[in-house]
């Protein structure tokens, strides 16, 4: 019983990815398990949310009274936390952080004034935040970086794709209100310092526990 929102496809998909709490003793961390739920299963209602570009990927899920059977657990029962927390390694250093608006970049580039000095600049700033962002996602894959370092890679390639949104609309002038599948991509770009952690939480994660810094 309980209910998620912001759940990616929901009304699409065929099953959910579900960490619930599955037994109440010991520590907040443990008694949380992950489990493969079927979408069709009795007791589900999914509710499809409209974002401020349009999108309806987004949905509100209800479950209430709904049982699944014991084999659709995922790894250790009570182990949710730290099955959780590596695989959010996997996905807060993945390459999408970085490259999903360079299309728009390379257009911005194609029709702006690049004889003006500071355009010049400007370009050549965010192509270089692309290749630190690269940097940081191959450290990622190869193992390179330390544990809870894909905070680091996520806060910057996130907050570099914004950077790189308020460019492409400045250079695009007017045509930036022509609300087309262009624009739609850059309106969205807000959400990814949002989802996977926000920028606030990945820089709290850096600091306890790949700085050691004392909290508060």
């Amino acid at each position: 019983n309980g209910q998620k929102i912001w759940t990616s496809f929901g009304a699409d998909a065929d099953y959910c990815y579900l960490i619930c709490r599955t037994n109440n003793e010991g520590p907040p961390h443990a008694g949380i398990s992950e489990i493969i739920v079927p979408m069709k299963t009795p007791g589900i209602e999914i509710r499809r949310i409209t974002d401020m570009t349009t999108n309806r990927h987004f949905c509100e899920v209800f479950f209430t009274d709904v049982r699944v059977p014991k084999g659709n657990l995922v790894g250790q029962p009570g182990g949710a936390f730290g099955q959780t927390m590596r695989q959010l390694e996997h996905e807060r250093g993945g390459i999408d952080r970085l490259v999903s608006n360079y299309a728009q970049f390379q257009h911005a580039i194609s029709v702006c004034d690049t004889s003006d000095p500071l355009i010049r600049q400007e370009i050549a700033s965010l192509e270089m935040g692309y290749r630190i962002g690269r940097i940081l996602v191959i450290r990622e894959v190869l193992r390179q970086a330390p544990a809870g370092f894909s905070a680091a890679t996520k806060c910057f390639c996130t907050e570099h794709q914004q950077r790189v949104d308020s460019f492409v609309f400045r250079m695009m002038g007017a045509d930036g209100m022509i609300f087309d599948d262009m624009v739609q991509g850059l309106i969205y770009g807000p959400g990814y310092t949002i989802m996977g952690g926000t920028s606030n939480v990945m820089r709290n994660i850096l600091g306890e526990r790949v700085l050691g810094l004392a909290k508060g």
